[in-house]
């Protein structure tokens, strides 16, 4: 499906969900404008997270650092003093803590502030606000973003109003760009197929997570195992592809288990060499299938695929070797509040162990 069909308003609230930073989810971020340009979201994303965080006052850590100052402080470092021949200019090495904003985190929406200003169709006054923003971070060092930042992160209460900040930079870094031999930075028009596909997994399972009655569902992404006949080798057991679900809802009342598999596709249905009627993809029925058939769960197994739409709904459901699948649509192109009456409502193919 196409990226830009979306609105701006539904994206958002996906990645609230997706990034379990819901308390942050501010509808005047994005108004009612339609998903054009996915730089421009993620700027008014940022420009409002940024300057919420200037507001509270950037996060400080004490950093050691080490240099020549008049005043002592701290460790005086006598043996550097006297190789560099400090007391000539009355200034002396120490080694003292400082109570800083150049910490990792104001580091990261430092680099990620500059990579949304490379962004060449960036709205104009969205990159004015940008290097406004960039002036509060002016104490704060330039970093080159690897593969790594993100890995060593750690929130906590006081800062966890950074969470959904490093989410969108991560989310820029890893997928929005890619980089071309030397230090050229190639920016993309959309979100790749790839990260939409993550995004749409993980807010629909954080949806269900936050809505469904805990003590009556139990929402989780398990792995699951393969029934073989017979015990193998583990080289021979890697050579099988892994099942690992993306949403998997279970009602504990009627002993019943959902297994639900979002594809995000640009379209729902596709045709073959043979025939141009649109049916659902092969690979894809086979793979829910097998879930449901391989799944250890004692009670009622269901399995379901859930295609994203901006048009045409689909509700077909079938029984095969005595499996219930379902092929689903879910309308991100409709009002916020349809899709969250559309996702509970597919939850009913349990309530009613059907």
């Amino acid at each position: 499906m196409s990226n830009s069909s979306i609105p701006v308003k539904n994206i958002y609230h996906m990645l609230c969900y997706a990034w379990n930073v819901l308390d942050q989810s501010d509808e005047n971020v994005v108004g009612s404008e339609k998903f054009d340009n996915i730089y421009d979201l993620l700027a008014r994303i940022y420009i409002n997270g940024a300057n919420s965080l200037i507001k509270r006052g950037l996060s400080r850590s004490y950093i050691q650092e080490r240099r020549e100052v008049s005043t002592l402080k701290g460790k005086v470092e006598v043996a550097d003093s006297i190789k560099k021949q400090t007391l000539r200019n009355g200034r002396m090495v120490c080694q003292y803590d400082n109570f800083s904003v150049d910490i990792k985190l104001n580091q990261i929406v430092k680099a990620t502030i500059n990579l949304l200003l490379k962004a060449p169709l960036l709205d104009k006054t969205l990159n004015k606000k940008l290097r406004k923003l960039r002036l509060y971070f002016s104490n704060v060092r330039d970093i080159q973003m690897a593969n790594d930042t993100f890995s060593s992160l750690r929130f906590n209460r006081n800062n966890y109003h950074y969470r959904m900040l490093m989410s969108v930079s991560e989310l820029i870094y890893q997928g929005l760009i890619t980089r071309e031999e030397g230090n050229d930075t190639k920016f993309l028009s959309f979100i790749r197929d790839r990260q939409m596909a993550k995004l749409y997994e993980n807010f629909v399972l954080n949806f269900y997570r936050r809505h469904l009655d805990s003590g009556i569902y139990h929402v989780h992404s398990p792995k699951i195992h393969w029934n073989l006949d017979q015990s193998v080798s583990d080289e021979e057991l890697s050579l099988l592809p892994e099942m690992r679900t993306d949403i998997v809802v279970e009602n504990k009342l009627t002993s019943s288990q959902l297994i639900i598999d979002t594809k995000y596709y640009g379209e729902t249905l596709t045709t073959s060499n043979w025939t141009d009627k649109e049916k659902v993809h092969t690979g894809h029925l086979y793979q829910i299938f097998a879930y449901v058939n391989s799944s250890n769960y004692k009670g009622n197994k269901i399995g379901m695929l859930l295609y994203p739409t901006i048009k045409q709904e689909i509700n077909a459901g079938y029984s095969i070797t005595g499996k219930r699948i379902y092929i689903k649509t879910l309308n991100l192109n409709a009002e916020w509040s349809e899709i969250s009456t559309r996702l509970l409502s597919l939850v009913g193919v349990i309530d009613n162990n059907e």
